[in-house]
């Protein structure tokens, strides 16, 4: 707050972090920035992202870039604090025991047209509803998954894209896993 004419961020605490909430509230503060990029480094028991954020709804903050581990869980109450992101980067996205009972908001994001995110042990059920309530301008979506099958699921990927994402010109997916039925190629499973 004490700095008013801050456009671009980058921090990278030196240790690793207790909790994110303090920084991620600090950095939501700042009025007139636009660039953040946060390197964190966090322990498996990292607390969720705050859901009080909603008091700065109108953050400026165009262009997120988190590199590190951030809870899936906590996705939609980042997303609903940024009505004006554009570009959204995160290392790792990964799925915690903590399960959310937020309902998200039905708002979609009409500037976001810049999506990468490293899903880990996010199982595709749950990330089809973050795509459905906040991708629908999304241009641009690049993931990398890991371990859930239903992400090969083209004809899925296909009703879903079709419907909820009109805009999206360039998709690219990375899966990785190991396929357990021997007689089964991945074009066998892409369907």
């Amino acid at each position: 707050m004490f700095l008013p004419k801050l456009h671009s961020l980058t921090i990278s605490p030196g240790e690793y972090v207790q909790s994110s909430s303090h920084l991620f509230s600090s950095v939501f503060s700042l009025l007139k920035l636009k660039y953040c990029k946060i390197i964190i480094q966090t322990k498996v028991s990292e607390t969720m992202f705050p859901a009080y954020l909603s008091e700065y709804d109108e953050s400026p903050i165009e262009y997120l870039i988190i590199d590190g581990r951030f809870p899936f869980e906590s996705l939609n109450n980042l997303l609903s604090c940024l009505p004006r992101l554009r570009h959204l980067s995160i290392s790792t996205l990964v799925k915690s025991d903590f399960e959310e009972r937020r309902e998200l908001p039905s708002t979609k994001l009409k500037y976001l047209k810049y999506i990468s995110l490293n899903l880990d042990c996010v199982r595709f059920d749950q990330f089809e509803k973050i795509l459905t309530t906040f991708f629908h301008y999304v241009e641009i979506l690049r993931i990398a998954t890991l371990f859930d099958e239903a992400y090969l699921n083209a004809k899925r990927w296909e009703k879903l894209l079709s419907i909820h994402m009109p805009c999206l010109r360039i998709f690219d997916m990375n899966h990785y896993d190991s396929i357990r039925n021997n007689a089964l190629t991945y074009h066998d499973l892409i369907d």
